[in-house]
């Protein structure tokens, strides 16, 4: 099989893509791109949308949202560690022990380029598009949706590939080659900083915030959606103001609303509910299936992932999340075992959708860039108290300040948005250490560490000479 070839069937299309012109789910099995042309495909606004789903379908990847990115950031600290009694799945990652030919590590790079190098493709025929009253608002909100798409694929490269933003002054250690053209030759670049990632991710985001226009839209980005995530980049970027700003317009907006107490609990087996902001959607018909996070969770199905004691132990008896987590016992392993009830469909539909990003987090990310900035302290208590008295309505106000107040908040983000795929990334870019919790013993992973980020994957190296490895791989 030619190189090129290979490449383009392990999917890394990001990189090494060649012309193309359909952004359909069924492109990456085409054999000979090259012999496709780049425009034409996408000839007004029904098959720009048509494009546009397909670009939606690879974060239902497996190694994407689905599962392994949901995944990884709690699997490799404190929240999720694998049985002892297992299928084999992960235990590399359990032990931090990836090495460069991990096949998860690369369906995850390339599942996030096949959404960056078709969202490229649909932007490029977008953009081209005639427009008239009729289909300007139409047109622009499906372009909108690709940068958006766009950045938050580079937004989760960068976190999951490189060290955090904080890593260095300036943040111009290695990050992930940003991609920004349909291309129309194989490439091979280099890997920009993660200062460039993070302005270009930035830049999508805003971009996609001036041309969506529908307000909710179950399962695709809105404007809410690209604010909040806009907010969470300039949260780990540690611009405070911007975070801020960005969360304060998505709670102003009223387009979306907290669940009360007595509605968290069965909303995790709803689709599109009044808080959240935006999900992977997962139907009866498309869905990941036994290959979903859920029934990796679910005893009677993998259950190979439990939750840590540790993390259970942070809830009080009182606080109804603490209910999303249940005792138990692992048969011939784990016992007690403390079992994951977030993903409620794995062993019934296996459709659970996967939320991406809720109004509770962007409460929680501005307490938190409050907080940081000094001065707003009771602003700051005011957000992560409503969250805190949400789960918990009798528990009594926080009143702290200064870095009590951070810690304290930094706790309610393990605790609210324990397995969404945020507890890796919030230590790390806080600089603090990694306590990584397996089923018989805990390990304290000094921070920075190289153990913490993926490799780049070998396949992608071979292919691809002029892209540097990360540090130990």
């Amino acid at each position: 099989m030619a190189l090129q070839k290979l490449i383009y069937k392990t999917a890394i299309v990001g990189l090494l893509i060649t012309g193309a012109g359909s952004c359909s789910k069924d492109f990456v099995d085409l054999t000979n791109p090259q012999s496709l042309p780049l425009n034409g495909t996408i000839t007004d606004l029904k098959s720009l949308t048509n494009a546009t789903n397909g670009v939606y379908s690879y974060f239902q990847s497996i190694d994407y949202y689905n599962r392994t990115f949901v995944l990884l950031p709690e699997l490799m600290a404190d929240n999720v560690y694998i049985s002892r009694r297992n299928v084999g799945f992960y235990l590399n990652y359990d032990n931090l022990a990836v090495s460069s030919n991990d096949g998860n590590a690369l369906g995850a790079w390339a599942s996030m380029y096949n959404v960056i190098s078709n969202a490229n493709l649909a932007i490029a025929a977008g953009e081209a598009l005639p427009v008239n009253s009729a289909t300007e608002g139409g047109i622009k909100q499906a372009i909108g949706e690709m940068y958006a798409a766009r950045a938050l694929a580079h937004f989760d490269l960068v976190r999951l590939f490189a060290q955090p933003y904080s890593f260095t002054a300036d943040a111009n250690h290695p990050g992930v080659p940003i991609i920004t053209t349909a291309q129309k030759a194989i490439i091979s670049p280099a890997r920009n900083t993660v200062k460039e990632v993070y302005d270009q991710v930035i830049a999508d985001f805003t971009k996609a915030i001036t041309l969506l226009n529908v307000a909710k839209k179950g399962g695709y980005f809105t404007p809410d959606a690209a604010k909040a995530l806009l907010a969470k980049v300039y949260l780990y970027k540690g611009d405070w103001a911007n975070a801020e700003s960005f969360a304060s317009q998505v709670i102003a907006s009223g387009n979306h609303s907290l669940l009360t107490n007595a509605q968290y609990i069965a909303s995790w087996a709803n689709d599109f509910s009044v808080e959240s902001l935006f999900e992977i959607e997962n139907t009866p018909t498309d869905r990941p299936a036994v290959n979903g996070i859920g029934f990796f969770y679910e005893q009677t199905a993998y259950g190979d992932a439990l939750a840590t004691k540790d993390l259970y132990d942070t809830y009080a008896a009182t606080d109804i999340r603490r209910q999303l987590i249940q005792p138990g016992v692992r048969a011939n392993a784990e016992n007690p075992a403390y079992i994951v009830k977030k993903y409620p469909k794995g062993l019934t539909t296996q459709d659970d959708n996967v939320k991406v990003i809720r109004l509770a987090e962007v409460y929680l990310i501005r307490a938190e860039a409050r907080a940081a900035q000094g001065g707003k302290d009771a602003l700051a208590q005011a957000d992560l108290n409503t969250i805190i008295q949400r789960a918990e309505p009798t528990a009594a106000p926080v009143t702290l300040t200064g870095q009590a107040l951070i810690d304290r908040i930094m706790l309610e983000r393990r605790k609210e948005l324990a397995f969404e795929g945020n507890r890796l990334f919030d230590l790390t870019r806080r600089k603090m250490n990694v306590n990584l919790i397996q089923s018989d013993k805990s390990t304290v992973i000094t921070y920075p560490s190289n153990k913490l980020i993926l490799p780049i994957p070998l396949a992608e190296k071979n292919a691809n000479p002029g892209i540097a490895q990360n540090p130990g791989y």
